[in-house]
């Protein structure tokens, strides 16, 4: 009985040893971090990069938590806008700060916005074809071009559907594709501007997400990949 209670302990003191290590792959929660994420129109052209700079990474309670800028640049290299987020990992999950997933929208590149506090998007650290995932939600309000207005972010029916091994100039992953709905509701001044958009990304469980691409009425809309990691 001893034997198998001491083989027990050592199991469960594996597990949660293995993962802490998982936490520490994302490239999110690598201190000091720079990620380059690249953004293409719907014809295949570089429209925009995005970069985020990990700058710090400390625990909170039972989970590991970073502080990252993100800064999006038009094709010539020029700043349009910039921000800041966080990303959270307990046990394996991972919690990716929805700003990431916002479509990029002519109508958002000129706002300021601020939000209160963070809404995640939540990744298990086990998943599987066929697995449904939490929905996300989030407001923010701010100003365009000297114009108040507020913006209401929804993520719905986020849904595991398969395997994919994804290449890009930032190097190769074997992944799984996640499909979801994207609703942004724009207000500004006496107008409501709904845009409601299909979205699919490619998640590298222990890595990160990899890609996105987003698609309106059916067409594609453009698509956003990893190229460039600096560690």
């Amino acid at each position: 009985m001893k034997k198998i209670s001491f083989f027990i302990a050592c199991l469960l003191l594996t597990v949660n040893v293995l993962s802490a290590q998982d936490c520490k792959n994302y490239y999110y929660m690598l201190d000091n971090a720079e990620v380059e994420m690249t953004v293409f129109d719907a014809k295949g052209n570089t429209a925009a990069k995005n970069v985020y700079n990990v700058l710090s990474v400390s625990k909170e309670g039972a989970a590991s938590v970073s502080d990252f800028t993100s800064t999006l640049k038009d094709a010539k290299g020029k700043t349009i806008s910039s921000g800041k987020g966080k990303f959270k990992c307990d046990g394996g999950e991972i919690m990716i700060d929805m700003k990431m997933s916002l479509p990029n929208l002519p109508q958002l590149q000129n706002m300021k916005m601020q939000s209160e506090g963070n809404a995640f998007l939540n990744y298990p650290a086990n998943l599987k074809e066929g697995q449904s995932l939490p929905d996300g939600a989030f407001e923010m309000s701010g100003n365009a071009n000297g114009m108040d207005m507020s913006l209401q972010y929804k993520v719905t029916d986020r849904k595991v559907i398969g395997k994919e091994k994804v290449t890009t100039a930032g190097g190769s992953w074997d992944c799984y594709k996640i499909t979801y709905n994207m609703n942004l509701s724009m207000k500004m001044m006496s107008m409501n501007i709904p845009v409601d958009m299909a979205a699919a990304e490619w998640f590298a469980p222990g890595f990160g997400v990899v890609k996105t691409e987003t698609s309106k009425d059916g067409k594609p809309a453009g698509h956003m990949e990893i190229t460039h990691v600096k560690k």
